[in-house]
């Protein structure tokens, strides 16, 4: 049954995949604009305050609540009825992050300060940061309008439209970058231009999916009557509450661990941003891709009363989520340095930050998986009305997250806070994995020990073959007397390197009779094949 789910995943990772690559433009353009500094710390802090509430009020949590309420009314109701619903929320998630807004606005120096601690002093920063929260805290509202639709098409089995509307955002972000460029401001007016860009990406995203729903028959419009009494409605907000927190161990944990990273000195919140970025790349395309698609069929088996068939849903990306996200941890791993240096060793950014970067991603790439099993684990509990259930994981994950963060920023710095993360997210999956069996039911895995042993093989040999193939790149580079590497030298060096490792892994996989690597092996020739007939 895994190959059903990774069929069901395709085509989102595929979406997902283009928004992630673009973002990764997004984040090279950036650091060759701004580096790794003071500048850069401010932007990634006002930048993460109107983000950080997002993910927690408008997507991490009304996705988790709305999503199958919206589900449940479409097959009782009627499409009628669930667009009226979708409007209904609408217009009040917007009251209310319209307000978030304003009172950011208001309280943006106060804000920096609480996120950053105060930059250790650093009253420059501080204010730089502030005046581009003021900037940028209106995403929060705008993108509160993208997130209802998206649910909305999820809701619907229209997975790629929204999967693709970040690539939107980072288009725009991109362009932003280029006017930058083009007008040679100077760093800190340069700054401020991007921070309008940013403003003006968030709009283009919430709008690009407005077309498809418009398709269907949708049309939105502000409706505020009724809305205390309306049972949907009641519903979707009493599954948020918990939600904002059970879904929100990521942002928490951020917000943390900017607050330790802020005393560090100037780089160490850049360096996380730019690490999060690369260790969010898996983390989205799989991890995201996966439970995105879990939420829908979860909920479609809850509406159902269906336990047995939600747990083999969740049972099946699980397993997928094992096979795909477990090969990305060791290739990151191991190709640390080279990723690193190929993505930000360009324009301000020096060879020392990029190698610094690369130790911060090592040490998030510890919790790619268990991140991964969260948001595919999670869907099943909000799919029964169950969200206390996230909710206790999460504040457990923020416990270790901040206990061991508070025990060793100090010496271990930057690379220590991204391995606190990663501890956090391990003791949520464990929370929500005894949870589920106790309550939902047993995840039907069969064969359980010989799909480990398949996994750890299949990973040890993609890990040799990572490593080295990078040393042996090193050893020709070193022969041939260069030192550094030109872009166009170190992209297809990787390339070769990555695609070796992908078809050995798959290769070994599929001799060993995983589930779905055969799946996985033929992918690449059938996207060959699916571009040929398309430029055909």
């Amino acid at each position: 049954m895994v190959p059903d789910a990774l069929r069901s995943t395709g085509r989102v990772s595929v979406a997902v995949l283009a928004s992630r690559v673009l973002g990764l433009g997004r984040e090279v353009v950036f650091a060759a604009l701004f580096g790794v500094g003071a500048v850069a710390d401010a932007y990634t802090v006002a930048f993460r305050i109107p983000n950080l509430l997002r993910d927690l009020l408008a997507e991490g949590a009304l996705s988790s609540a709305f999503v199958p309420t919206f589900t449940s009314t479409l097959q009782q109701e009627g499409r009628d009825r669930a667009h009226a619903l979708g409007n209904l929320v609408l217009s009040v998630l917007l009251l209310v992050t319209g307000l978030l807004t304003l009172l950011g606005i208001m309280w943006s120096e106060a804000l920096v300060i609480a996120m950053a601690r105060g930059f250790g002093g650093d009253a420059e920063k501080v204010a730089l940061a502030a005046e581009l929260t003021r900037i940028m805290m209106p995403i929060l509202a705008l993108v509160s309008l993208g997130a209802v639709w998206m649910g909305m098409l999820n809701a619907q089995r229209r997975f790629v439209v929204p999967a693709l509307a970040p690539a939107v955002f980072n288009v725009v972000s991109i362009v932003a970058g280029v006017v930058v460029w083009l007008s040679g401001a100077g760093i800190e007016h340069g700054v401020m231009l991007w921070s309008v860009g940013t403003l003006l990406a968030g709009v283009a995203q919430a709008v690009a999916q407005l077309p498809s729903l418009w398709r269907m028959g949708y049309r939105p419009g502000l409706r505020l009557r009724g809305a205390w009494h309306d049972p949907g409605l009641r519903r979707i907000a009493r599954l948020m509450a918990p939600a904002a927190v059970g879904l929100a161990a990521v942002q928490i944990n951020i917000f943390v661990n900017t607050g330790f990273a802020g005393v560090l000195g100037d780089g160490a919140v850049a360096q996380l941003g730019y690490a999060f970025r690369l260790f969010f790349l898996p983390l989205g395309v799989f991890g995201v891709a996966l439970a995105t698609v879990t939420t829908t069929h979860v909920s479609e088996e809850a509406a159902r009363g269906d336990r047995g068939a939600l747990a083999q849903r969740v049972a099946e990306s699980a397993s997928a989520g094992w096979m795909l996200v477990s090969a990305s941890s060791v290739g990151l791993l191991v190709l640390a340095v080279p990723v690193t240096v190929l993505v930000y060793r360009h324009g301000q950014t020096s060879m020392a930050d990029a190698e610094a970067i690369a130790l911060v991603l090592q040490a998030y790439v510890l919790g790619l998986l268990p991140y991964s099993l969260v948001k595919i684990l999670a869907p099943g509990f909000y799919g029964i009305d169950k969200p206390r259930i996230p909710l206790l994981a999460s504040m457990t994950a923020v416990v270790v997250n901040i206990v061991f963060n508070a025990l060793t920023y100090r010496w271990l710095g930057a690379p220590g806070i991204a391995l606190g993360t990663g501890l956090g997210a391990l003791a949520n999956v464990l929370v929500l994995r005894v949870a589920f069996a106790r309550i939902i039911g047993p995840l039907p895995v069969p064969d359980r020990a010989r799909r480990l042993g398949a996994l750890l093989v299949a990973n040890a040999i993609l890990a040799a073959v990572a490593w080295g193939g990078w040393w042996l790149a090193q050893q020709l580079a070193a022969r041939a007397g260069s030192t550094t590497w030109p872009v166009l030298v170190l992209a297809p060096v990787l390339l070769v390197i990555i695609g070796a490792g992908f078809f050995t892994y798959a290769g070994v996989l599929r001799a060993l009779g995983y589930p779905g690597a055969q799946l996985l092996w033929s992918m690449p020739g059938k996207l060959l094949r699916r571009g040929r007939a398309r430029r055909g």
